[in-house]
């Protein structure tokens, strides 16, 4: 195993420049597609309001609800590597940034970081993964309203910290940052843009419609159709995650299988980060979005992965599987070469 090419947390580099980049230029283009949206309602309607005209828009709206639901993607995945810790170097700008691209989700980052980190404490283990709940089903249903469920789950722990958790400051200024975040972002959606003639109807609906169907498209292939596993707990501080510790105890977790590896194009892998790299995040959940695809060509001759060849690809070999399936089912894409 090519060990040099994993760095430990303390001496990785993150790709600051990058990540700023990202930042700014993701939610500028879903505002410019929102503007789109618009311009195309209003062009279309001049043009008659019949049946037809209406399918024609419609049908060209949920076209740029699916770009504007990648994007959200794309955000997404940003916060999931600051839920890490390893968006940025700076605390302040970790959370502060990572939190914003969640809200634009409208994914509470806070009650997100203690849903994924005890995920990845209990990674595809029945009745202990809170995954569980999102994409133990049926393919299809996993599949489109798998991500309903997840978001529903994270407003319940978002509750609890508000209910339940009030007067634990652990919690409470969590809590806190999580609304205001949320309320910053729906401000935005619903208040804002409407004030500048962007509807409401012709931006974040046609988003909301798609996104479900989108984030299945992708997210299916973390998990799905694997083996379970029978861990036990492996020890997680789910409000601050303890990057030198995880370096120290993913040891074990290195030899299961519990996600997947996607090999797809290098554009997918920009935007959406090296998500598809999943399985790799879990052997190394410490390390940046950036050492993923390295760390893959570096361990795949030692360490156990699964690898499909394309999203389409995948989602055809797992809609013949249960979220739970048998090692002889993926067996034949066990360490598989591209």
């Amino acid at each position: 195993m090519n060990t040099a090419a994993i760095p430990t947390p303390a001496d990785q580099t993150l790709p600051t420049g990058e990540n700023t980049f990202k930042v700014i230029v993701f939610p500028v283009a879903l505002l410019g597609i929102f503007w789109t949206c618009q311009q195309i309602a209003e062009v279309i309607d001049a043009r008659g309001d019949d049946g037809f005209w209406m399918a024609v828009k419609w049908s060209a709206l949920l076209l740029m609800g699916v770009l504007s639901s990648v994007l959200l993607i794309a955000m997404a995945v940003l916060a999931h590597d600051a839920v890490h810790k390893v968006l940025f170097r700076n605390c302040f700008a970790n959370e502060l940034l990572g939190g914003l691209m969640s809200a634009f989700g409208l994914i509470p980052f806070y009650a997100n970081r203690q849903f994924h980190l005890t995920h990845h404490s209990y990674a595809h283990q029945p009745g202990k993964d809170p995954e569980n709940a999102m994409h133990q089903h049926n393919f299809w249903f996993a599949m489109t309203i798998g991500s309903l469920i997840g978001l529903g789950l994270q407003f319940k722990i978002l509750l609890s910290n508000l209910f339940a958790r009030l007067f634990d400051k652990r919690y409470l200024g969590r809590t806190v940052k999580d609304l205001l975040l949320l309320l910053v972002v729906t401000d935005l959606y619903f208040f804002i843009l409407p004030a500048t003639g962007i509807e409401v109807m012709y931006s974040f609906v046609p988003m909301m419609a798609t996104l479900p169907v989108v984030f299945g498209f992708r997210t299916i292939s973390d998990h799905y159709g694997l083996p379970a596993i029978n861990r036990g707990l492996q020890k997680t501080d789910v409000l601050e995650p303890d990057l030198e510790q995880w370096h120290k105890d993913n040891k074990s977790m290195q030899q299961e299988v519990t996600g997947w590896v996607v090999l797809t194009n290098s554009f997918l892998e920009w935007l959406w980060s090296n998500v598809n790299y999943h399985e790799v995040h879990h052997k190394y959940p410490y390390l940046s979005y950036k050492h993923l695809k390295v760390t893959f060509h570096a361990t795949r001759e030692q360490v156990p992965y699964v690898v499909v060849n394309g999203y389409t690809r995948s989602l055809l070999n797992l809609m013949k599987r249960d979220y739970y399936s048998q090692p002889e089912d993926v067996r034949p894409f066990l360490n598989n070469l591209p």
